[in-house]
């Protein structure tokens, strides 16, 4: 069945077919990156694809408490992983009272948000925020770890070194059914909740509809903290499944600045290429750009599909709204 449906998935590709409800112009991928062979995708992949990831400039730094987009994904075959956005945040209060702040991974605290095809081709949102490590002058410790408020009844999951690679977290990931083809927005909210600690909601809508989807809420268990920055990737983890070609495109990018409050548009973008920490090497075709309507950006782990682009950036951002994004 995995086979069928991945084949279903180049032809897509190929003849481009998206679905019509979009508002945002459909287009032909080929035009940016020729689709693989049959052959091609026959023999499958030993590695993963080439991971391409973005970050947005807000043109003011100021810190952030919210940042929404605009985006649609068009090809997303099994394996595959878009993260519209990752925020590392500024905890430059808390380095007033300790010698440390960071993670048992590294300095920064992050957290990310995203959409994932499983192996079996359920699709599945996903969010994480590393915990919290605050060392004192004398070396004590003290393992701040977020708290999921939503959805009540998925719960987050605890990750450590011991059972992962990439430090401790919380994590929550549940199934959700999401469009190829359609035009989507995220909104990223940060608030002080009820227990007087920072909050992130994340929040998916339609960018037609008023009503806006709570996808998840977490208490981050601390204060003083706001975001600083972020990024997100596009990437495939399965190797079998590497040579599928999957695709992002956004736009209205808007950051909610934390001296105004206000809403302003970001500008630009500029991207990386197998940039990530442990990531050296994954071979493929890629392809990205900014034309009038949109970012976007195609991968494949088959080589020599198309030219790579000549510039990491900045590109700009189209944004056709200002303002809050409701």
């Amino acid at each position: 069945m995995k086979k069928i449906a991945l084949m279903v998935a180049a032809l897509v590709f190929v003849l481009s077919v998206v679905a019509a409800q979009a508002a945002h112009p459909a287009r032909d991928w080929t035009q940016f990156m020729p689709s693989p062979t049959q052959e091609q995708l026959a023999q499958g992949g030993t590695s993963r694809s080439p991971y391409i990831a973005f970050f947005p400039e807000p043109a003011r730094d100021a810190g952030m408490t919210g940042f929404a987009m605009d985006y649609r994904i068009d090809h997303d075959p099994a394996g595959t992983y878009i993260c519209p956005i990752v925020w590392a945040l500024d905890t430059g209060r808390l380095e007033e009272q300790y010698a440390r702040v960071g993670t048992d991974y590294g300095d920064e605290l992050t957290g990310y948000f995203g959409f994932q095809v499983l192996e079996d081709g359920t699709k599945a949102v996903i969010m994480t925020l590393w915990n919290a490590f605050c060392e004192d002058e004398a070396g004590n410790v003290t393992q701040v770890k977020a708290s999921v408020l939503f959805p009540e009844n998925v719960g987050g999951k605890e990750f450590t070194p011991d059972n992962n690679g990439e430090g401790s977290f919380v994590q929550c990931i549940y199934a959700y059914d999401w469009e190829v083809g359609k035009d989507y927005r995220f909104v990223l909210e940060q608030a002080t909740g009820e227990s007087g600690t920072e909050c992130f909601t994340l929040w998916l809508m339609e960018p037609e509809a008023e009503a806006r989807t709570k996808l998840f809420c977490f208490d981050s268990g601390m204060n003083d903290i706001w975001i600083k920055s972020v990024c997100g990737f596009v990437e495939n983890f399965v190797p079998e499944t590497a040579p599928w070609p999957r695709s992002m495109e956004f736009w209205n990018a808007r950051a909610r600045m934390r001296d105004s409050g206000e809403w302003e548009n970001v500008g630009s973008v500029y991207f990386t290429v197998n940039g990530s920490v442990g990531i050296t090497d994954y071979e493929g075709s890629w392809n990205y750009g900014q034309d009038g309507n949109c970012v976007w950006i195609v991968t494949s782990g088959v080589p020599g599909l198309c030219e790579a682009p000549e510039s990491l950036g900045p590109y700009a951002i189209p944004a056709t709204e200002s303002g809050a994004p409701d």
